[in-house]
C-alpha cells in the first residue's frame, strides 16, 4: 500500500506544471534567448538550466528563464532562441515540456536547443521532443544529454558541462 501511494506522489508530481516568475540575465545582451525547463523530482534540471542560460549570457545573449507552465511565454516573436530543458521518466520528456510546446502551436522557426537530463538511459527521448518541435515549425539545433548518476562525455560536472554548452552559441 505504501508502494503504491509512493508511485501515485511521483506521477503526480513529475506530470505537474510548476509556474515560476521570468528570471532574466544579462539584461543587456544583443539577441534574446529564451530558456523553459521542467522540475524534476530533484534540483538537477534547475541547475542544469540555470548552468546552460548563464554560459549563454556570458557570450553576449539577453536570457529569460521560466519553468514550463501555462504562465510561460507562448509568444515567440521577441526571441531568437529557445532552449527546452527536461527529465527524462520512463524514456520519454517530461510531460510539463511538451504540453508547452503544444500550448505555443507555432514556433515560426526559432531555434531550439533541447536538453534531456537523465538518471539512466534516455531511450528515445531526444528523437520525440526534437520530432515535437519540427512539427511545431521549430528549427532544431541540437540536443545536449546530461546524466544526474552516470558519468557525462566531457570534463568537469554536469553543470560545467552545460555552461560551457551555453558559452559556445554566439547570439
Amino acid at each position: 500500500m505504501i508502494g503504491a501511494v509512493l508511485l501515485a506522489y511521483v506521477g503526480l508530481t513529475i506530470d505537474k506544471d510548476v509556474a515560476s516568475e521570468i528570471e532574466v540575465i544579462n539584461s543587456g545582451g544583443s539577441k534574446t534567448a529564451l530558456v523553459v525547463y521542467q522540475p524534476g523530482l530533484t534540483g538537477f534540471p534547475r541547475d542544469i538550466s540555470n548552468s546552460f542560460a548563464n554560459g549563454l549570457a556570458s557570450s553576449g545573449w539577453r536570457v529569460e528563464i521560466t519553468t514550463a507552465s501555462s504562465q510561460a511565454p507562448s509568444d515567440l516573436s521577441k526571441y531568437d532562441f529557445l532552449v527546452l530543458a527536461f527529465p527524462i521518466y520512463a524514456g520519454s520528456p517530461g510531460k510539463a515540456v511538451v504540453r508547452y510546446v503544444d500550448r505555443i502551436g507555432d514556433l515560426h522557426g526559432v531555434q531550439t536547443i533541447i536538453i534531456a537530463l537523465a538518471a539512466g538511459s534516455p531511450g528515445d527521448s531526444v528523437n520525440t521532443m526534437k520530432q515535437k518541435v519540427e512539427a511545431a515549425n521549430g528549427t532544431f539545433m541540437e540536443s545536449l544529454t546530461l546524466f544526474s548518476i552516470t558519468p557525462n562525455e566531457g570534463n568537469g560536472s554536469a553543470t560545467d558541462i552545460a555552461r560551457e554548452a551555453g558559452s559556445k552559441i554566439a547570439p
